[in-house]
């Protein structure tokens, strides 16, 4: 009665405090309500304490007195919850209905308030046990759902879903990307568009792709433009306004009108346009980068969606340039933003830089296509695996079917759950939310049914000899002296290795295909195992393992998998993949190969990998300097880039090694619009360990030119192209100070620029011994113009709070394109690189403090880094990983030499 008591109590009290979010959060709630829900909600808590303590005496095994206390305190408790319900449900039935049901739905008398899932059963889950498996999958698999089903929407994110066989869901998609919202498309068997807002926003639905779209735009900053161009500053409301309002509410109101103009005639003239129409839109476009206003719009996504099917810009394509200039300027330019990039290729059937996804998937029907992505737990997920997955969730998209994340967790030897947490978590964090999230491990006792079944009809035998002699023989295309042994003694041997006794730890089995084959897949291939290892989730139950070969074509076919996307590296052993399903007299699956991503100086051989990390090379496997997922975006990489870049390689074939600068290049795309500026200046020169910031006294000029007399802070734009973004404080001061590389290229008598102030001229400059500066005079001229000065340079007020950073530079591990396999990780390997990381101490601007890890800044005249230590304690130096952005790929750090 106690934990029931408390679970109802506990309940009650998470969803006053889902009441009160609601309440802040909303428009419409008077001061008077949220402090009245606030009220109830510290009540609650305040009779939930007794049960707690009632729980935690009963637990302890405290003395017959202090349960005798607990339990009294405990029935007050429950009379006085009791009360609390009462009231509850007369208030409900007295308004008409049950509070938190959705649109107007009443709850029957006496039912039992709703939470949570989970929450009414006694606060959080509960972690599943580790045994058996398949409970734990099921439990993955309904949480990987959640959200995308038909019921309300808890997470944090909008769900969007879509018929992909009606009209796609381009405007709402393309205002989540223009808006920096998170949003996840998925299928439906219903016509129309439906975007469930999650809680934080209401909860609720909204339909129709116009609508949700204008819904998404207007949560944005206004100063994005989604909707057309920024509301004006305008004087106080008047009653005369609306036949008299001023000119630029005028012109404003003109704009609004003429993108909500496009949106209706992409929908309806330019989706079956004819050249006249091409003509006005190219008129239109004469003197515009962007149909409306400064930034791209509704307007423009509108438009560009119905180029996509519009037969005439088809037809025209080949002398677009020539006929419809400003129109192929247009479209070239957008076409390059990512956000139109991706919508192009999710819903417009666009064709992918060294590849295409506009491909035809043998068999496949829409809403029956069912695909998975199956890594082994047994290493971090790294960027090869990513263009598996997206590739697998694309056609998922594409043909409305069902995505599988399966671990195939068959060698306990190398399998660890840490691998398998943070393959999950790296799944979801590049936008993928499987269906159904399985273990091979869950079909052990089925697969073991399928072998014995093999060795039954004589398509399979127990081999006990060496794997040498067994390597030996397959080399030599030899069959096994004990391939034609009786089924009967291969069953009594295969029941000695699922015992893991003597004679069976000697043994494998083996399916009988083609000993003399010339594909070397098919000699034999083994098909269980021994191992003494325990499972990371079966512990000891099982001796013998089925390897990967026998069970994925199995688990395909038992799962429902109706297309498999493997990579083009074990193309050999597609032949294998089918004949292993004909011996088990399963149902075929079509195999899709493609190649995968091959950067050069990477590696992605786990082992090889793994040397590094074991040897000290590199800190962890999510160091910056790997190739993991988790690596990479330490680096600076965003989730965004990645998928962009991989769908931009679409399902090629074809085999190469690719410089790195083009992914960076696609990741700049993507963090310049939102990477805010500061400024860091560099404390010693390169090569030199010697601090040298240089000291400028700025001595009082004419008029308004006049420094600071004391150091003042004053609001700029974070990033001046991005007002959304926010202000931070800049420093001015008497004296400033420059790096000494700057201070070394300007020459007295010279006028220069100081950025976010204004034109200074120097007046003098002391050198030491050596030439190098160490102080100087200027005098500033804030009048002069910007554009006239050769040099702008950045700076920073002496005298002002400044914070010590770090500015981190790294480089590849291996300085070789590739590595063949014979070539070993050794310390003395000539193609190991001998310094990956260069850290230069400098002094960063008082801003930078409010900076939190994973934020991704732009470092002035510098480049682009991301914040891996922010601010903790004075002294503490913030840490800062440069992010290459396609041309400059390390820092400060030269290139380093390649080895043959």
């Amino acid at each position: 009665r106690t934990r029931t008591a408390m679970d109802d109590a506990q309940a009650e009290m998470l969803r006053q405090a889902e009441t009160v979010r609601n309440l802040k959060q909303g428009l419409t709630a008077s001061k008077s309500e949220i402090d009245a829900a606030i009220a109830k909600l510290l009540e609650l808590k305040r009779l939930l304490e007794p049960l707690q303590k009632a729980q935690q005496a009963a637990a302890a095994g405290g003395s017959a007195e202090d349960v005798k206390k607990a339990n009294i305190a405990k029935q007050e408790a429950e009379k006085a919850a009791a009360r609390e319900r009462k009231k509850a449900e007369k208030a409900a039935k007295g308004a008409g209905g049950a509070e938190g049901k959705p649109d107007g739905a009443k709850q029957p008398e006496g039912a039992k308030p709703e939470g949570k899932k989970g929450e009414a059963e006694g606060g959080a889950p509960k972690p599943a046990a580790p045994a058996p498996k398949a409970a734990p999958a099921k439990e993955a698999s309904a949480a990987a759902a959640k959200g995308s089903g038909s019921g309300a929407n808890s997470n944090k994110e909008f769900v969007i879903k879509h018929n992909p066989s009606s009209q796609p869901p381009v405007l709402s998609f393309l205002a989540a990307k223009l808006a920096g919202l998170p949003a996840h498309f998925v299928t439906q068997t219903e016509l129309g568009v439906v975007c469930l807002l999650p809680l934080s926003h209401g909860g609720g639905s909204l339909s129709g792709d116009e609508t949700i779209a204008r819904y998404l735009a207007r949560l944005a900053h206004p100063a994005r433009g989604i909707l057309g161009p920024p509301t004006p500053s305008l004087p106080t409301a008047s009653v005369k306004d609306a036949l008299a309002p001023p000119a630029e509410h005028a012109a404003h109101a003109r704009a609004l009108a003429r993108v909500d103009a496009w949106i209706v005639q992409s929908a309806t003239e330019l989706s079956v346009a004819s050249a006249a129409v091409l003509d006005e839109l190219n008129s239109a476009l004469a003197m515009r980068t962007y149909l409306e206003g400064h930034d791209p719009s509704l307007a423009d996504g509108a438009v560009f969606a119905a180029l996509a099917g519009n037969n005439a810009w088809a037809s025209a394509k080949a002398t677009v340039a020539k006929s419809y200039p400003h129109l192929a300027r247009w479209h070239a330019h957008v076409s390059a933003l990512p956000p139109f990039a991706s919508m192009e290729l999710a819903f417009l059937g666009a064709k992918a830089k060294g590849g295409s996804f506009d491909i035809d998937l043998p068999g496949a029907e829409a809403g029956k296509v069912k695909l998975r992505f199956a890594p082994e737990p047994s290493g971090y997920m790294h960027i090869g695996h990513a263009k598996a997955a997206l590739l697998s969730y694309h056609f998922k998209t594409q043909f409305g079917g069902k995505f599988v994340l399966r671990f195939d967790d068959t060698n306990p030897s190398k399998e660890k759950e840490e691998y398998e947490t943070s393959i999950t978590a790296d799944v979801h964090a590049i936008g993928l939310r499987p269906d159904e999230i399985t273990h091979t491990s869950d079909y052990f006792e089925a697969l073991i049914a399928a072998q014995k079944g093999m060795i039954e009809r004589g398509d399979a035998f127990v081999d006990p000899q060496t794997a040498e002699e067994q390597q030996k023989g397959r080399y030599e295309r030899k069959p096994s002296p004990f391939r034609d042994t009786v089924p009967a003694e291969n069953l009594r041997l295969f029941e000695e290795m699922l015992k893991g006794s003597e004679e069976g730890l000697k043994c494998c089995v083996r399916a009988k295909m083609d000993f003399a084959s010339d594909n070397g897949t098919l000699r034999d291939p083994t098909t269980f195992r021994c191992n003494l290892t325990p499972h990371h989730y079966t512990g000891e139950r099982y001796k013998a393992y089925p390897t990967y070969d026998f069970a994925c074509p199995w688990v395909d076919a038992h799962e429902g998998i109706t297309h498999a996307l493997r990579d083009r590296q074990y193309v050999d052993r597609d032949k294998q993949y089918q004949r292993m399903g004909e011996l088990q007299q399963v149902r075929r699956v079509e195999l899709w190969s493609f190649s995968r991503i091959n950067f050069k100086q990477c590696l992605l051989s786990k082992r090889k990998l793994q040397w590094f990390v074991e040897n000290g090379y590199v800190d962890g496997w999510n160091d910056p300097r790997m190739p993991t997922f988790q690596g990479i975006l330490r680096r600076g990489l965003s989730v965004e880039g990645l998928r962009h870049f991989i769908l931009l390689q679409g399902a090629s074939q074809n085999t190469n090694l690719m410089e790195w600068d083009k992914i960076w290049a696609e990741n700049r795309k993507i963090i310049d619009s939102t990477a805010k500026r500061f400024t860091a200046l560099a404390e010693c020169s390169l090569g030199s360990s010697t601090p040298s910031l240089v000291r400028i006294e700025l001595i009082d000029g004419v008029g308004d030119d006049m420094p600071p007399v004391v150091v003042e802070a004053r609001s700029l734009l974070a990033h001046k192209k991005a007002p959304e973004l926010g202000a931070k404080l800049k420093y001015y001061g008497r004296s400033i100070i420059l790096e000494q590389a700057d201070a070394a290229l300007i020459s007295e008598g010279e006028e220069v620029t100081l950025m976010d102030w204004g034109n200074a001229v120097v007046e003098s400059l002391t050198h030491d011994g050596a030439g190098v500066v160490t102080s100087g005079r200027a005098r500033l001229n804030l009048a002069g113009d910007v554009k006239s000065t050769k040099k702008k340079l950045t700076w920073l007020a002496a005298d002002a709070d400044n914070v010590p950073v770090l500015l981190v530079d790294l480089d590849h591990l291996i300085s070789k394109d590739s590595l063949d396999e014979e070539e070993m990780l050794d310390a003395k390997a000539p193609f190991i690189t001998a310094c990956t990381k260069e850290e230069h101490p400098a002094l960063g601007e008082p801003a930078l403090r409010a900076l939190q890890k994973g934020q991704t800044i732009q470092v002035e005249r510098r480049g682009f880094y991301i914040v891996d230590v922010p601010y903790t304690r004075p002294g503490e130096p913030i840490k800062l990983f440069f992010v290459p952005d396609g041309k400059n790929m390390q820092g400060f750090r030269k290139p380093q030499p390649r080895a043959d």
